[in-house]
């Protein structure tokens, strides 16, 4: 059964150790977003619709907001793999360049000696039990060994989030109510009436400008809300789960479980922070 090994988060984002033998729903990350194999069953992730094995020769790199799933190669057989989100504002703050300079130009990433030297030293970290992790510099260079800076036309056209004054004020409107209020089912509907448009125009119009439909961006939202409550406080899952909007914590459960491989309990009971964070606003 899949299960999370480590999971710490910190200024970076976060980055963990999952061992999966489920398949996950395709969704998508604010985050720039790492997928190495360690050991066990290989896995298959599909971004953008193209399909790369990660193995022990290839890992697989995906830009922020890029529509993605992943599945295991053998059905109910486990695989380990490091998975690394970083947050493209701490990226940028890094390497001292515009956000969006720094891109990954491809989905396939060969696995170098040096990317591996990284990843071995992140997975080396993760399992130690030191409560001081210094991640941040084996993370950065990870990111700079998958990636090369790129030029601004070309990372234009990587980045799926168009900036504000880009997007259609309609779309810009339902985006900022479901960031609001991630439990509010209906904000897409109800903009999408008061502008005039069908439900399917409007949805065509959102999945041009922001990059995903609008189900793939709401449950990221509401993805993101969870994580922050999962780390940045103490509530019992159920509390979670009910300040959400979610029926019950079984639905709450199923929705976290097919996005991240495992329940909310096992991944909070691996759970360790590193550095300073800011502080998690509470959605509800």
């Amino acid at each position: 059964m899949s299960r999370a090994v480590a999971v710490c988060h910190g200024p970076f984002g976060r980055v963990a150790i999952y061992d999966l033998d489920r398949p996950l729903v395709l969704h998508a990350h604010r985050e720039a977003h790492l997928i190495f194999f360690l050991e066990g069953s290989r896995g298959l992730v599909t971004v953008n619709g193209r399909t790369t094995l990660v193995d022990p020769f290839m890992g697989v790199a995906i830009n922020p907001w890029e529509p993605h799933n992943f599945q295991p190669l053998r059905p109910n057989a486990l695989g380990l793999f490091l998975v690394v989100y970083l947050k493209p504002e701490w990226l940028a703050a890094q390497t001292m360049t515009a956000p969006g300079a720094l891109a990954f130009p491809a989905t396939e990433l060969v696995i170098t000696r040096e990317l591996a030297a990284w990843r071995d030293e992140a997975v080396e970290m993760l399992l130690s039990e030191h409560r001081d992790l210094n991640l941040a510099p084996v993370l950065m260079a990870l990111a700079q060994a998958s990636s090369e800076p790129i030029g601004q036309d070309l990372a234009s056209s990587l980045i799926h989030i168009a900036p504000e004054s880009a997007i259609d004020r309609r779309v810009l409107r339902a985006r900022r109510l479901i960031e609001a209020q991630p439990t509010y089912e209906g904000a897409l509907e109800r903009v999408a009436r008061e502008a005039g448009l069908s439900r399917a125009h409007f949805f065509k119009l959102f999945r041009e400008q922001v990059g995903v439909t609008p189900t793939v961006f709401a449950n990221t939202v509401r993805l993101d809300a969870a994580l922050d409550r999962l780390v940045g406080s103490r509530e019992p899952v159920t509390r979670i789960s009910q300040a959400l909007g979610f029926s019950c914590q079984s639905v709450f459960t199923r929705f976290f479980t097919s996005h991240m491989g495992m329940a909310p309990r096992d991944y909070r009971r691996v759970l360790r922070r590193v550095g300073p964070m800011p502080l998690q606003a509470c959605h509800v």
